[in-house]
């Protein structure tokens, strides 16, 4: 196969130097930027908010878990209660008696 080199906004083939690949990325990255805060002005300021928060050490590893606590703690709580009610009330109501747990391997039989 014959690859030709691409023509990309002002990047030709081999004579390019990285410094100058790296400039042209940040301008279009620049522009792009530009673009999305012209386009949606409020969300480009909570996701600037966002960064800020999370790159100035705001969500630390106590905070996420408590965070993510409150957010599924109730259901989570509800769960447990729901199921350990279930497996009382079976004790209670005499269900499902008291069995051994199951050996993992079979016992080999001896030769006779």
């Amino acid at each position: 196969m014959n690859q030709q080199p691409v023509a990309e906004e002002g990047l030709v083939g081999a004579e390019n130097h990285p410094e100058q690949d790296v400039a042209a990325m940040a301008t279009r990255a620049l522009e792009a930027v530009e673009e999305f805060v012209q386009e949606q002005p409020h969300a480009a300021i909570g996701l600037a908010a966002a960064a800020g928060f999370i790159l100035g050490g705001g969500l630390t590893p106590r905070r996420l878990f408590r965070l993510g606590f409150a957010m599924g703690g109730p259901t989570l709580t509800r769960r447990i209660a729901t199921e350990a009610f279930r497996i009382a009330q079976e004790r209670l109501e005499g269900g499902q008696e008291e069995r051994a747990p199951k050996p993992r391997h079979r016992a080999k039989k001896e030769p006779a």
